[in-house]
C-alpha cells in the first residue's frame, strides 16, 4: 500500500483520538474522583495494551481482566505493607516481593487471566491514583481505571476493524 493510501489510516486513529478525548472532557467531572483533570492517559495505555495482547477480543478480554488482576495486586500490597508497618522501610518491599511471585506465576494460568503484562501496567496506575491524585480512594480508584480501560478496549476493537476493513477494501481495489 502506497502512503497515499496508507496515511488515511492514521488520519483515522487521529480521529478516534479526537473523539476520546471530546468523550473525557464529558466523563472526567462525572468519575468518583472529584476536581480531577480527565484520565485519558489510562484509556491510552490500555489502548496500546490491546495491541500488545494481540488486537483480538480474547486479548481484550485478557487485558481488562489483568486489569482487574492488577488493581487487586495493588490492593493486597498496600494492605500487606500497613501489616508489616512495624518493619518500617521493609514493609513496602516485603509487601511486593510477596505480591509479585503469584503476579509473575500468572502467565502459566493458560487462560483469560495470563496477560501479565496488564497486571504490572495496571497496578502501576492504581499507585499511581493512589499517590499522586487528590481525593482518590481505592474504590474511586478501581472504578475509575476499569472504566477507562473499558474504554481503550472499545477504541483498540474500533481500531483494528476499521484498520482490517480499509485494507480489505484497498485490496479489492488493486
Amino acid at each position: 500500500m502506497n502512503f497515499k493510501k496508507f496515511i488515511i489510516i492514521p488520519v483515522f486513529i487521529a480521529f478516534l483520538a479526537f473523539t476520546f478525548i471530546l468523550i473525557d472532557q464529558l466523563i472526567s467531572p462525572h468519575m468518583p474522583i472529584s476536581d480531577n483533570k480527565g484520565f485519558g492517559w489510562v484509556t491510552f495505555q490500555a489502548w496500546a495494551m490491546y495491541f500488545l495482547a494481540g488486537c483480538t477480543l480474547k486479548g481484550g478480554l485478557r487485558t481488562f481482566l489483568g486489569y482487574v488482576m492488577g488493581i487487586i495486586a495493588a490492593v493486597v500490597i498496600i494492605t500487606l505493607a500497613g501489616k508489616f508497618g512495624a518493619t518500617g522501610f521493609w514493609a513496602v518491599p516485603l509487601a511486593v516481593f510477596i505480591v509479585v511471585i503469584p503476579m509473575c506465576s500468572m502467565e502459566r494460568a493458560h487462560s483469560a487471566i495470563d496477560f501479565v503484562p496488564a497486571l504490572f501496567v495496571s497496578s502501576a496506575v492504581f499507585f499511581a491514583f493512589m499517590n499522586y491524585i487528590p481525593n482518590a480512594t481505592m474504590m474511586s480508584s478501581a472504578v475509575t481505571i476499569l472504566t477507562y480501560c473499558a474504554i481503550g478496549m472499545i477504541y483498540g476493537i474500533v481500531t483494528v476493524a476499521s484498520r482490517n476493513f480499509y485494507e480489505k477494501k484497498i485490496a479489492q481495489l488493486n
